[in-house]
């Protein structure tokens, strides 16, 4: 993907992209610019690549940042009657129809991915007094892109979708779709686990795979692939990195033939703040939030970490924290991978600096 400067945007009215809007009635829609800025830290310290981050987890380990990824969509702001207006995103290299990647990374230290990092999203929404902001963590399945025909983006093959759907690090497969939210840390002498299963034999390779008809866990949700950092004593092994993946599980159809993928847990985060001001404050990604009650540097197995599966015990406190039903909550309830009912606290306002 390539890189693009990022620029904070100051309100104005504008025509959205490259002209006026015509109305019906032959009025032309005023628009005013949109940038909202995100940061990512730590309790109150600067998460970034390079330097020890404390304090995660109750492990009490040093950790650094391997990866620090996640989409958002939906993006609106929230007037004074706490109505929607929807913000039209700039189409480039970090954004399409509606969906935009933040990228705290820069491919330092041990972070992998790419030099460039996006912490804002840019747009344009009805001109207007706002009060608040909506977003919506993960890729949709659809939306209406720049031509106005819908296209399919969660489910989408990244080999041909336009940039920031187009980084294969940020997917599983067309019908698991993007990884939405994608951390991954280091923890001062790795992590401690289980070693993995056996690797499935051609007897039973078909029986071992993952499948829309087994829906527990993406395709790729399973014991590290990378050799581990040491094999002990008792049998475990240490690796280098916890994982976090969070992406939409149990999907069924095939994308590649045109079809509308669903998905039992969806695993999409609201998030809605009544006050905001996005020319004095930002949105600030807590990791301290986010591993909240988590050992980083043990795992009882499936993942190393968790990556969206509801059979891997460390995706329960993390669903939690994420404010998501891990689990359908009764038989046939339909509402694994749906808001818990007590929104996710990862999320803050703070002002800007």
């Amino acid at each position: 993907m390539r890189a693009f400067s990022i620029f904070i945007g100051v309100a104005t009215t504008i025509a959205t992209f490259g002209g006026a809007r015509g109305e019906p009635n032959g009025h032309q829609t005023e628009k005013q610019s949109v940038a909202i800025r995100f940061a990512l830290v730590a309790g109150k310290q600067p998460a970034e690549c390079s330097r020890d981050i404390h304090g995660l987890g109750t492990g009490g380990k040093a950790i650094q940042l391997h990866d620090a990824r996640l989409y958002v969509s939906d993006v609106a702001l929230i007037d004074g009657a706490g109505r929607e207006a929807p913000v039209e995103l700039e189409q480039n290299d970090w954004q399409y129809a509606n969906v935009a990647l933040l990228d705290f990374e820069n491919k330092t230290g041990k972070c992998v991915g790419t030099e460039s990092v996006n912490d804002t999203i840019r747009g344009v929404a009805p001109t207007g007094r706002y009060k608040g902001v909506s977003f919506v963590v993960g890729a949709p399945s659809l939306a209406k892109a720049p031509d106005g025909k819908e296209v399919v983006l969660n489910h989408s093959n990244f080999a041909t979708a336009p940039a920031p759907l187009d980084l294969q690090s940020m997917s599983w497969n067309w019908q698991g779709g993007r990884k939405f939210i994608k951390i991954e840390l280091d923890p001062e002498g790795g992590v401690t686990r289980p070693p993995p299963p056996p690797r499935p034999t051609p007897s039973n390779a078909e029986a071992s795979t993952p499948s829309a008809d087994k829906p527990d866990a993406p395709a790729m949700a399973d014991a590290p692939r990378t050799a581990p950092l040491r094999v002990n004593d008792d049998g475990t092994i240490t690796v280098a990195t916890w994982m976090l993946h969070l992406g939409s599980t149990g999907c069924r159809g095939d994308a590649v033939k045109g079809e509308i993928t669903s998905c039992a847990s969806p695993n999409r985060i609201p998030v809605r703040f009544s006050s905001f001001s996005p020319a004095r404050q930002k949105i600030v990604l807590d990791l301290e939030a986010l591993f909240a009650g988590i050992d980083l540097g043990r795992d009882k197995g499936f993942s190393t970490g968790c990556m969206s599966g509801p059979g891997d015990p460390e995706c329960v406190p993390m669903f939690e924290n994420l404010g998501l039903r891990l689990k359908e909550t009764a038989p046939d309830a339909n509402d694994s991978g749906k808001p818990s009912g007590v929104a996710t606290k990862i999320f803050r306002v703070e002002g800007l600096k």
